[in-house]
């Protein structure tokens, strides 16, 4: 993974200010100032990164990957489920549809 330099993340935040200053609009002016907050914070890492102070994730990054994590390993249980579900529902049907004998046994 490549992180974003200082310097560019800095350039964002500042694109964004001027976009949040230059606007009529203050649902735009609102959206522009938080993603320059945004860049402001991630310009912050990136200068800690690239002076070797802090690891490549914030505690908070970290937290939150953990817990994307974490749910791709509780969501991939049921869908194992849900392809036995369909086998099971498929072979129930294919019984039900299958031809039958005068004593409605299949044939």
């Amino acid at each position: 993974m490549t992180a974003n330099s200082a310097a560019m993340c800095r350039q964002q935040e500042a694109l964004h200010r001027q976009t949040a200053a230059e606007t009529p609009f203050a649902n735009v002016r609102k959206i522009a100032l938080r993603a320059a907050s945004a860049w402001q914070l991630q310009a912050m890492e990136a200068a800690q990164r690239e002076a070797g102070g802090a690891p490549a994730l914030s505690a908070e990054d970290a937290a939150i990957a953990l817990e994307f994590l974490l749910d791709d390993d509780i969501e991939e249980a049921p869908v194992e489920d849900d392809i036995a579900e369909e086998n099971r529902a498929s072979r129930v049907t294919a019984a039900r549809l299958a031809p039958k004998d005068d004593a409605g046994m299949p044939s």
